[in-house]
């Protein structure tokens, strides 16, 4: 089995989460199933470390903060790499971590969620910003996903589908309906120009335009797009994957919101896939 996707979510989005779709098999994955149809088993985040502490000999917790609020972090006896970077690094920092979803239920009607890391690292502010934008822009296709699926009688996959999003955001818009009911949708409308808010004027000077809320996606020469980030993907790659970061500068002309929806469809069809901190390798 391969492994989980890392989704990109803002904070905020991930702790309104208060339903979890749990394995009916060993060596599966459990999910976390956030109001707007994420279902997150890994996570990649990329914000500040304001806080780490101590619990005790073998448990520290730390929160992450992005602009919407922070992730708490939980790094244990089975984490000794990240449990170290945390003891180690002094807030405030910029840092990216991928982990996994841990929730802790003390009642039927209260849960917490948290991240163990499963990979943890010092970064840069541009590095936080190009994760902004690129949360940013997959918090707008669930937005847009919800909006259809609440204004449609009886919701179904096929139907989402049918209007141009992808089967894993149609099946998670789809089953959140079916776990929380309608939910608010301004109130992730609201998030996303909050965060938007807050991107670097720079970036607009140098033509990355932040995803608006209510634009058409124009249409795309997918098929030239996607040949030439394959090509630069095995040019990139010498034995630890393609940075992220890397891609973004072989495509100056391309503006990073595309690069991000051609590297998820392909993604989708397992022509590649991505491990740890942005490194993309060919399948």
């Amino acid at each position: 089995m391969g492994r989980e996707p890392a989704w990109r979510v803002f904070s905020a989005e991930f702790n309104a989460s208060r339903e979890v779709i749990k394995a009916e098999e060993k060596k599966k994955p459990s999910y976390v199933v956030t109001p707007l149809g994420a279902k997150i088993s890994r996570v990649f985040i990329v914000g500040v470390l304001t806080e780490a502490h101590n619990v005790n000999d073998e448990v520290i917790t730390a929160r992450v903060a992005d602009h919407t609020g922070a992730f708490h972090i939980f790094a244990g006896k089975f984490t000794p790499r990240a449990r170290q970077f945390l003891d180690s690094t002094a807030p405030p920092k910029f840092v990216a971590v991928v982990g996994k979803t841990n929730v802790y239920r003390p009642n039927e009607d209260t849960m917490y969620v948290s991240v163990v890391p499963e990979h943890i690292k010092i970064v840069d502010e541009v590095l936080r910003d190009y994760w902004m934008l690129d949360t940013a822009k997959k918090l707008k296709l669930r937005v847009e996903a919800m909006k259809e699926a609440l204004s449609m009688e009886e919701p179904t996959v096929d139907k989402l589908i049918k209007l141009g999003f992808t089967p894993r955001i149609a099946d998670g818009v789809v089953t959140a309906i079916n776990l929380y009911g309608r939910i608010n949708v301004e109130t992730y409308v609201d998030m996303l120009k909050n965060a938007l808010k807050h991107l670097l004027p720079e970036y607009r000077e140098m033509g990355y335009e932040p995803p608006g809320v209510e634009e058409e996606e124009e249409p795309d020469d997918f098929v030239e797009l996607e040949t030439r980030i394959l090509q630069i993907i095995d040019e990139l790659n010498t034995g630890a994957g393609a940075e992220y970061s890397e891609i973004l500068k072989a495509m100056p002309d391309v503006e990073p919101a595309k690069i991000d929806q051609i590297l998820d469809s392909l993604k989708d069809r397992g022509e590649i896939y991505e491990r740890g901190f942005g490194a993309y390798f060919r399948a």
